[in-house]
């Protein structure tokens, strides 16, 4: 069968399909597929946040569409406690930290922390959580097995290691971590640059290593730096190692 132009109706319908497709596709490709960035929040979840410490979440964007300047507008809650934010604005490859303040929060209550994101009407949304354990009493004795720890460190992070421009001088502000877990110990300290994480093996020697990572606090999402010290009975070296591949909390 022919149409009035001669062509074979078959012939014309395929075309007419082919021409739809082409429309749908072309739709498509100009239609939103969600925001021109995405939001990052890291970790997911704090399952030790002590009553009476300080949660670190670290906040940060990619693009997803387009390469863009302006910064993303950020806006945090959580569900008790105080959650706030180091900047209110980030930009790629800033980070942002995000603390949860859990004061008069009760043990074992699990706090859902809402961050959101803004730029041009765009908005994107992450969900974290985390769990308030028992308050860090004292003496702190994990505080002062993560002093000598990090002090183990410093000298030869000074020495070796100067292009990191962390001195004798250098002020740090203890955090704890996963204050209750004790056969692999753990505790934060903050410089205004620097974020270090010492942890370490409750162990008899050989065992008794220690570690370190170092991220540098706004701009880096996981540690760009680490080393290991064999066994701090046996006075080992630090010596480098391969930083994490993410962020631990």
């Amino acid at each position: 069968m022919q149409d009035r132009t001669g062509c074979p109706v078959a012939h014309v319908v395929a075309l007419v399909a082919v021409a739809v497709a082409a429309l749908t596709l072309s739709s498509c490709a100009f239609a939103p597929s969600g925001p021109s960035f995405a939001l990052r929040v890291a970790p997911s979840s704090n399952a030790d946040l002590a009553e009476n410490a300080v949660g670190v979440f670290l906040v940060s964007v990619v693009e997803t569409t387009t390469s863009s300047a302006q910064p993303v507008r950020l806006d945090a809650t959580a569900s008790a406690g105080a959650a706030t934010l180091s900047a209110r604005e980030v930009r790629v490859g800033e980070v942002v930290e995000l603390s949860i303040t859990p004061a008069g929060v009760p043990v074992g209550t699990v706090l859902q922390i809402t961050v959101t994101a803004r730029r041009d009407g765009e908005v994107d949304v992450a969900v974290a959580e985390a769990s308030v354990t028992e308050p860090v009493q004292a003496a702190d004795d994990r505080l002062v097995s993560g002093i000598e720890v990090r002090d183990a460190f410093l000298p030869w992070l000074i020495g070796e290691h100067p292009e990191l421009g962390i001195t004798a001088d250098t002020t740090w502000t203890a955090i704890p971590f996963r204050p209750h877990i004790l056969v692999v110990s753990f505790y934060v300290f903050q410089s205004p640059e620097w974020e270090l994480l010492v942890w370490w093996h409750i162990m008899i020697p050989p065992h008794d290593w220690a570690r370190m990572s170092l991220r540098r606090r706004f701009s880096e999402p996981a540690p760009s730096f680490a080393a290991e010290i064999a066994s701090r009975s046996a006075g080992s070296p630090p010596r480098g190692i391969a930083p994490p591949d993410e962020f631990h909390r």
